[in-house]
């Protein structure tokens, strides 16, 4: 991990997203770009037949919000961290965003989520969605809860998954949580959960009878595929921290993060239509959603984004 890039959103505090960002250039010897794609409607309405004036009123304002990201990465800097920064005018934030990361190439994209009005709980907002579902690198969605001592990181991995039958995504996964727990004192945990058909949910009648053969051959099944990803990087599902579970995966991943004390989940993105999340749900918004740990968001490694710079 050599570049970091941090999204900044003055609304917000920035405290924790920049505190966890000097940890990981420290741990990385990564330097740090903080980025503010702004607009205000305001000097837009204002200057509405004013062209020139317009463009004056925005170069102030982008200068502005510069000369706080200036505060900031001093701070960094005076953690011995290599830091910049960047701001641009963009109405829509999630492109500006995409052309900045098109244009600087990093290694990781940081961003904040904000919890909404259930206590303790996230919303993944629209912006978070576009930001997860264009970006082609790794996004770490920041929560405010402080990292642990020992950073606990657990890579969630599919090797069913449909669209990424050749197991690329699984790989991306594994080898991006491996660099996350290369720095400093780390553990590197791996799950895998699945789901078996009901027995009321089978009519053929072969089947009903042997319901738990049935059972015993999907799970072993399952860890064999588990075992041809995991063989690449050392790990078997024997391994004390590699854990196959039965069940739906949101709860159960969110229930695993808290037993274990988990500091960052590791997942992947699969982009999805607009039915789809309508109709299924996703399960990294639902993980997003639910716990209190960061999550990364990792894409196969031939994704390219959809727009241009």
């Amino acid at each position: 991990m050599d570049k970091i890039l941090v999204n900044i959103d003055f609304k917000h505090d920035t405290a924790v997203i920049l505190e966890k960002a000097a940890q990981l250039a420290i741990e990385h010897s990564a330097v740090v770009e903080l980025f503010c794609c702004c607009y205000n409607r305001a000097i837009v309405q204002d200057y509405m037949f004013d062209k020139a004036g317009a463009q004056k009123a925005e170069h102030v304002y982008v200068r502005q919000i510069e000369s706080q990201l200036e505060v900031l990465s001093d701070a960094l800097a005076d953690k011995g961290i290599h830091a910049s920064f960047d701001a641009c005018w963009d109405r829509y934030t999630d492109e500006g965003i995409m052309r900045k990361i098109l244009r600087y190439e990093p290694d990781l994209l940081m961003h904040a989520v904000q919890p909404h009005s259930r206590i303790g709980h996230y919303l993944f907002a629209s912006l978070d969605w576009q930001i997860a579902r264009q970006s082609p690198v790794p996004v770490l969605f920041v929560k405010q809860k402080p990292w642990t001592t020992i950073m606990r990181i657990a890579a969630c991995i599919d090797p069913f998954h449909k669209d990424d039958l050749q197991g690329q995504l699984d790989r991306e996964i594994l080898t991006q949580s491996q660099t996350f727990s290369k720095g400093g004192m780390s553990e590197l945990r791996v799950l895998h959960c699945f789901n078996t058909l009901p027995h009321e949910a089978i009519f053929d009648e072969h089947l009903v009878t042997d319901y738990e053969a049935l059972q015993i051959r999907i799970e072993k099944e399952h860890i064999t595929r588990c075992n041809d990803v995991l063989a690449e990087f050392g790990l078997s599902t024997e391994d004390s921290l590699v854990d196959v579970l039965k069940g739906e995966a949101d709860s159960l991943i969110s229930d695993y993060a808290v037993d274990n004390h988990i500091d960052i989940i590791a997942m992947g993105g699969v982009a999805r239509s607009v039915l789809d999340r309508l109709l299924l749900g996703s399960t990294m918004e639902s993980v997003v959603d639910n716990v209190d740990c960061d999550v990364v968001v990792v894409k196969r490694p031939d994704f390219l984004c959809p727009l241009s710079e």
